[in-house]
């Protein structure tokens, strides 16, 4: 038989790929890239900026552990952490755009988060989410909202007290250095209590809706037009005119 040429060979090994995929795509109907490649991220940790040791704490002690710990169970994991500390927010479109394309929610619970108007929107959108996908129900009783309380507990809303958390109370110290034994444990609780529910509601996740972003851009700029509203005018910076 003459030997292919190169550039059969090549055309050839292309086909079977195209094959290939086609193949993968009919035996996964899940993973129809239409309805999944719209995600950007696995996970949105949604949490209070209150100051900068918070957003530390939430990146370098919880995220970070979080994301190793996960990547051996599921290989490459996206965790968006929003760094903006809430001073009037100029970030709406940036953070309804990366909730509306992350798979799940883990939230950081504390009485303080509910006194945010960003927190408890970011919230509302995934529970809203939640209810639209028929979740969380009798039938299918998983949700895309992971909660992990680190203060109070007993003043959060119904919705969320009826859902399932994980208790971090004794790890909310921001200055919990990351080569202590306080992370060790922090991380270990992470491993064994919050990874499995959250590997159990990514095999779970609904398909991309393009409402959800729509919804998201609404929302968020209706609540940052509301915080405009809600700020003082600057005083003008012409002196007063002095009586002749």
């Amino acid at each position: 038989m003459q030997e292919l040429k190169s550039e059969d060979r090549t055309t050839r090994y292309h086909l079977y790929y195209i094959i290939l995929c086609i193949l993968v795509r009919c035996s996964y109907p899940g993973s129809d890239t239409n309805s999944m490649s719209k995600y950007e991220h696995q996970i949105f940790i949604s949490y209070r900026r209150s100051d900068q040791d918070w957003v530390r704490w939430t990146r370098d002690n919880l995220g970070r552990a979080l994301t190793s710990l996960l990547r051996v169970r599921l290989g490459h994991v996206s965790v968006f952490i929003d760094e903006a500390i809430e001073t009037g927010a100029s970030w709406p479109n940036h953070l309804a755009l990366n909730l509306s394309r992350s798979k799940l929610m883990v939230a950081i619970l504390s009485r303080d988060y509910f006194e945010s108007d960003w927190c408890r929107l970011e919230l509302a959108l995934m529970h809203h989410r939640e209810k639209t996908s028929s979740l969380r129900t009798a039938a299918n009783p998983f949700g895309l909202i992971i909660p992990i309380v680190i203060d109070d507990g007993e003043c959060f809303p119904p919705e969320i007290r009826a859902m399932q958390s994980q208790a971090m109370h004794d790890f909310a110290n921001p200055f919990i250095r990351i080569d202590s034994p306080k992370q060790e444990a922090l991380a270990e609780i992470l491993r064994v209590q919050v990874c499995p529910p959250i590997e159990n509601a990514l095999s779970r996740v609904p398909d991309y809706d393009p409402d959800w972003e729509k919804i998201a851009h609404e929302q968020f700029e209706e609540c940052f037009r509301i915080q405009i509203g809600k700020q003082t005018s600057v005083p003008s910076l012409k002196l007063p005119k002095q009586p002749s």
